[in-house]
């Protein structure tokens, strides 16, 4: 893809402080010093800034004096992939010239190794057992692989029953449904979670009461979820965020003083355990997603369970467009169609058939990004309560920019020049047009504001974690003020 190669260009005749400038705007980490003809003279990156100022320089030097003029550079008239092989770890940025010498493209180190958040990890059965059912023909939400992957995912919780759906959006929507939650109805959801959370209450008709999460935990702070409760509330929904669980005895022992429903949103969090036990397995209710980028993926789809055998029951009928079971083409509730298809649950149970090394997995990484990062000025790590086991579904840490020297999208800036991608902490809901709530919370915007994730495929190599936090620590290097 062509670039804007314009934004990256500095005149000769520039001063340094215009090259940090730049540089600070987000260019792909690289400016290129151009004379009056637009022949390219000189490169400046971080580094050579850098090396330049530790030099003595000022920021009112001209440019020209300090950049590196022993650049690489790619020539217009060859090939992509010749032009390729001249990056490396020490050539990162490589400007394209014409015959002329004018840059004309520039190709980034960080664009060819690029690190992802996420990626699912196919390496099973997956393959085998979706050519399995397009050799049978059960492709839809009919076969044989639906009910495996239901059993499976309930055995694993110790739960006598376990239902697919279309998605973990579903899986609480269907849920909340069930449970009869409805207009004139409110259910208290964390204000710092991704918006389905709220969004599957307002399509109930019912309002999402917002409360604070809590700061050691970044999850439902069980002080403030009690502070919220109305006569309206039936429900809350204790969200278990980026892997790490919350803390569920205060909050189920509020819940059954007010009679309230409890419906646990899993999302990021199959695995996760609360003093000993699976998360979802709680409330009424426990909802898991298998979107890409989940533990386990289905590409898209969802799961709930529940110890109730009634409750079980209404999900089931409404899951299937309200039809009596037994009963054929009669419908006794307009329900949805929320149901997997035989395909996505082929996929679901190949992947179920390796959920312990995908657990294991996130813990090696997360382990050795704490080894790493454990100390870095400005750096905390994610929650970790003694009482708790963080599956890590996101390794996900905290900029504290005082600490720091650079702000979080300081950072961000940095490691995607450096082909590391990250993610930022939701939003918190509060601060969104659908959700209009009065009264601070303040702890969901500051860890909304510190917040980010780091890659955390189960497939990251240790050197390519060694990669992520080495330019964690290059960046607060160059941040930080000399020591004399």
């Amino acid at each position: 893809m062509s670039k804007d190669i314009q934004r990256n260009l500095l005149p000769l005749t520039a001063r340094l402080r215009e090259a940090m400038e730049l540089l600070d705007a987000g260019v792909s980490g690289a400016v290129f010093v151009v004379d009056s003809d637009g022949v390219m003279q000189g490169i400046f990156t971080d580094a050579d800034v850098r090396r330049a100022l530790l030099a003595g320089a000022q920021l009112e030097d001209e440019s020209a004096r300090w950049m590196n003029r022993k650049f690489t550079a790619g020539r217009a008239s060859a090939t992509h992939e010749d032009n390729l092989r001249l990056l490396s770890k020490s050539i990162r940025h490589l400007p394209i010239l014409d015959d002329a010498g004018r840059p004309v493209e520039f190709l980034s180190w960080a664009e060819i190794w690029k690190l992802p958040v996420t990626q699912p990890s196919l390496g099973g059965n997956e393959l085998k057992y979706v050519s399995d059912c397009i050799a049978t023909s059960w492709i839809s939400s009919q076969g044989g692989y639906v009910t495996q992957f239901e059993q499976a995912f309930a055995r694993f919780h110790d739960v006598p029953h376990a239902l697919t759906v279309s998605n973990g959006t579903t899986a609480l929507h269907l849920a909340l449904v069930a449970l009869g939650i409805g207009p004139g109805d409110e259910v208290i959801v964390p204000d710092l979670t991704f918006a389905a959370s709220a969004n599957v209450v307002i399509h109930c008709g019912a309002k999402p009461v917002l409360a604070d999460v809590d700061a050691r935990t970044w999850t439902l702070d069980p002080a403030d979820f009690a502070r919220k409760i109305t006569p309206r509330t039936k429900a809350v929904m204790p969200v278990h965020l980026y892997g790490h669980p919350c803390d569920m005895d205060p909050i189920m022992e509020v819940a059954r003083l007010h009679r309230l429903f409890v419906v646990e949103d899993c999302a990021e969090a199959l695995g996760a355990r609360y003093k000993g036990r699976l998360v979802g397995t709680f409330g009424d209710a426990g909802c898991f997603s298998f979107f890409a980028n989940k533990v386990i993926t289905t590409g898209e789809g969802g799961m709930v369970f529940t110890r109730d055998v009634a409750l079980h029951q209404r999900m089931n009928v409404l899951r299937d467009h309200g039809m009596e079971k037994g009963r054929r083409y009669w419908h006794i509730h307009p329900g949805f169609n929320y149901r997997m298809t035989n395909i996505q649950a082929a996929i679901g149970l190949a992947q179920m058939e390796r959920i312990d090394f995908f657990l294991e997995r996130h813990r090696e990484i997360a382990r050795h990004y704490s080894e790493r990062l454990r100390g870095l000025p400005g750096i905390t790590l994610p929650p970790a309560e003694s009482w708790a086991e963080n599956i890590y579904w996101l390794y996900s840490i905290l900029i504290d920019e005082a600490r720091a020297g650079l702000t979080r999208d300081a950072l961000v800036r940095y490691l995607a020049e450096h082909g590391v991608e990250t993610r930022n902490l939701f939003y918190p809901l509060h601060i969104m047009p659908p959700y209009p709530h009065e009264g601070d919370l303040p702890v969901s915007t500051q860890l909304s504001a510190r917040g980010l994730s780091l890659p955390t495929s189960k497939d990251l190599e240790p050197a390519q974690i060694d990669r992520v936090c080495d330019a964690i620590a290059q960046a607060l290097e160059a941040r930080q003020p000399a020591v004399t």
